[in-house]
């Protein structure tokens, strides 16, 4: 069997594997009580940071926000491709990361801590919400049957957590962007 070939078969059974993904979740999550609740954990955080926010602060958050986004959103990637860990009832059938989580509640979460006492210690607000989603907030998704745990740990998500809660008060903070011209 030549190159071409084998990438031409890989390509067909990774199709074929979406058409099945994509009819489990017409058949099994599309309106469960678990896609709703997804929905209005999307919805909630949005109305809820943009009611809240602090307003002269937007572009700053927004700014680290999306570094959130885009960060939490590849290392969901990564580890539902590794099989370390995988999600039930996505709102989306295409994404392999919980939508709600990587694009709302974790970036949100984290926007609103940053902009509440911003001169608290940084590593003791990172060090409590990194506890809190690790061993609180994820564990409930487990229950409920939308997070499922492979080859991974809590441990794991407090550490990298507690990494991605740094570099976003890092990017919040910064004062030096220069003017587009």
């Amino acid at each position: 069997m030549n190159k071409n070939q084998i990438v031409e078969d890989f390509f067909y059974k990774q199709d074929q594997l979406m058409n099945e993904k994509l009819q489990i979740w017409l058949d099994h999550s599309l309106f469960s009580w678990q896609w709703w609740f997804g929905l209005l954990l999307l919805f909630i955080s949005i109305i809820f940071w943009v009611k809240f926010r602090k307003k002269d602060s937007t572009n700053r958050l927004l700014f680290s926000g999306f570094f959130v986004v885009i960060f939490s959103s590849f290392l969901d990637l990564i580890g539902v491709s590794l099989g370390l860990f995988h999600y039930h009832y996505e709102i989306f059938p295409i994404a392999s990361n919980y939508f709600p989580w990587s694009i709302a509640l974790m970036p949100i979460s984290i926007m609103t801590i940053l902009q509440i006492k911003p001169n608290v210690n940084p590593y003791l607000k990172s060090a409590i919400y990194s506890a809190v989603v690790s061993y609180i907030v994820l564990p409930f998704l487990n229950l409920i049957g939308i997070y499922h745990l492979i080859k991974w740990n809590y441990f794991y998500s407090f550490l990298i957590l507690n990494v991605v809660y740094l570099i976003a008060y890092f990017l919040v903070r910064r004062n030096n962007f220069e003017k587009i011209i």
